[in-house]
């Protein structure tokens, strides 16, 4: 993962007007997992990234992504509108179905532990790739 591709998950986190800590903090952990420093965290905060090329990500950065953006988008407890349409439009440039939103939010929100299951929603995530 690189910075500028942290920095959706940092655009999403601000979309709403207002980072929680819990925000902060998921930010920071899956920066940390993919193996970014602090500061590369810390300025993915500051920094405004133009969003490189989604659709050039592996199948499997895809489906992190879409998780990752939809577990931030539960972690306040409220879906906004700009919350979707942003999630949405990276969706659709990573050459996903823009239904994969509504597949994963469904998911993701119903079933606290999906985690436990991530390997089938996965499976069943990768159906909304359009191919060429």
């Amino acid at each position: 993962m690189s910075r500028s591709q942290l920095q959706i998950l940092v655009q999403l986190a601000k979309i709403d007007g207002v980072v929680s800590q819990d925000e902060i903090d998921l930010i920071r952990q899956v920066g940390k997992a993919n193996g970014l420093t602090e500061e590369d965290i810390a300025t993915a905060f500051d920094e405004t990234h133009e969003v490189g090329n989604l659709a050039d990500l592996t199948d499997d950065e895809k489906y992190e992504y879409m998780y990752r953006v939809v577990q931030l988008m539960k972690i306040d407890g409220r879906l906004y509108k700009e919350e979707i349409t942003y999630c949405a439009k990276m969706a659709s440039k990573m050459g996903y179905n823009e239904d994969v939103l509504y597949h994963l939010i469904t998911k993701i929100y119903s079933d606290p532990h999906v985690s436990a299951d991530k390997d089938a929603l996965k499976k069943k995530v990768q159906k909304y790739l359009i191919k060429d």
